[in-house]
């Protein structure tokens, strides 16, 4: 995935939303916020980024989450919940370990 790096800080933060939702029930101080720069970050990737193909409906459903609130369409929040987990697992931000790695050391600074 080209644009990974552009997409986890994102993803992280919806991740953190709605989880924090369905395990909890537990809505985070500004979650709207939080939502609404992730559409905006979202929006602004250059098309080649493919977002709308990578995550087909992802913004639509933040969109509605935003409009409709978390406890008012649970069936969204729970794709949104499987669509980002999903995304996250399948990308590899570069310079960042991955949970199979052997090696977990963040670059060559904490090499021995």
């Amino acid at each position: 995935m080209q644009y990974a790096a552009d997409l986890a800080d994102p993803l992280g933060d919806v991740r953190d939303v709605v989880e924090s939702f369905r395990s909890s029930r537990l809505t985070l101080p500004d979650w709207d916020q939080t939502l609404r720069q992730v559409v905006s970050a979202l929006s602004q990737l250059p098309p080649q980024a493919q977002v709308d193909i990578l995550l087909p409906d992802l913004v639509r459903n933040l969109r509605l989450l935003l409009t409709e609130g978390l406890d008012n369409v649970p069936q969204v929040v729970d794709r949104v919940a499987e669509q980002v987990a999903s995304a996250l697992a399948a990308t590899r931000v570069p310079g960042i370990p991955a949970p199979g790695d052997d090696d977990w050391s963040f670059g060559e600074a904490n090499a021995s």
